[in-house]
């Protein structure tokens, strides 16, 4: 019987690093690599976080992997960035930006180890502000006895038109500082041409700080963070590996995004 894997740390990282732990079952003698590759339309937010899993029975951190070679090339321009380790497996470069409509591939050599994957920056609407539809305090309040707290607030992000937009998305939801969903991907915000308008709720209390980041990307990572999504919601099968777009038999993504950002206060 072929041993199964589940990536136990997803990571998005956009300028802060926010982690989501999934606790999976691995064979002990066979660990693998989970490259995290996110490359973003805003300049010093691409980065590579590259760990190992752990058995089972292990409790200590994820390992993290240092030493590797880290490369993300342009295949429009044909030009190549390498990434330096700025900390223990989080491999940087300040200065790379990603282009719409381009095509990047990520390289990663771990001793004689080669990973690859393509991932192309889409097109993307143009999020120009965030409605909040209702006041805090006017809706439902959080489950009794859990640590929720707040009413949910309906949140109504505004866009101007694009007829050449992708339909794959992200949102990244920060309340003061702190994520709130690492995972909010859908599809199909534009129909003929057309934005549709596409509410989401989080939970906060009025003076609240709420951060957004949108995040336009391509079908394969939209694949991959679906996937992940209902393994995360999943409680009674064995849940099965999400989709991943890297070679090689890695574990993770490589994330090529656009990214636009709006902060509002709840009233």
């Amino acid at each position: 019987m072929k041993p199964k894997y589940l990536i136990i740390s997803f990571a998005l990282l956009f300028l802060n690093s926010c982690e989501k732990e999934i606790n999976i079952n691995l064979n002990k003698n066979n660990p693998k690599y989970v490259i995290e590759g996110n490359l973003s339309t805003e300049i010093g937010e691409s980065r590579v976080k590259i760990t190992q899993t752990l058995n089972f029975n292990e409790t200590d951190s994820f390992p993290t992997v240092s030493g590797a070679l880290v490369t993300i090339t342009d295949n429009t321009q044909n030009k190549i960035d390498t990434l330096s380790e700025i900390q223990a497996g989080i491999y940087n470069n300040l200065s790379l930006v990603g282009i719409k409509g381009h095509a990047y591939t990520m390289t990663v050599k771990i001793g004689s180890e080669i990973f690859t994957s393509i991932s192309t920056i889409p097109y993307s609407l143009t999020l120009d502000s965030l409605v909040q539809l209702n006041l805090a305090g006017t809706g439902g309040q959080g489950r009794p006895g859990s640590n929720e707290s707040g009413s949910i607030i309906r949140i109504l992000p505004v866009y101007t038109n694009s007829t050449n937009s992708d339909k794959y998305f992200q949102f990244i939801v920060v309340k003061n500082d702190t994520i709130l969903y690492g995972i909010i991907a859908r599809s199909d915000l534009v129909s003929n041409g057309y934005s549709i308008p596409f509410p989401f709720f989080i939970r906060a209390n009025k003076n609240d700080i709420i951060k957004i980041d949108m995040q336009f990307i391509d079908k394969q990572v939209y694949d991959y963070l679906f996937g992940l999504t209902e393994n995360i919601n999943q409680f009674s099968a064995t849940p099965a590996n999400p989709t991943s777009n890297i070679s090689n038999g890695a574990l993770g993504y490589f994330k090529a995004h656009t990214s636009q950002k709006e902060i509002m206060v709840i009233k």
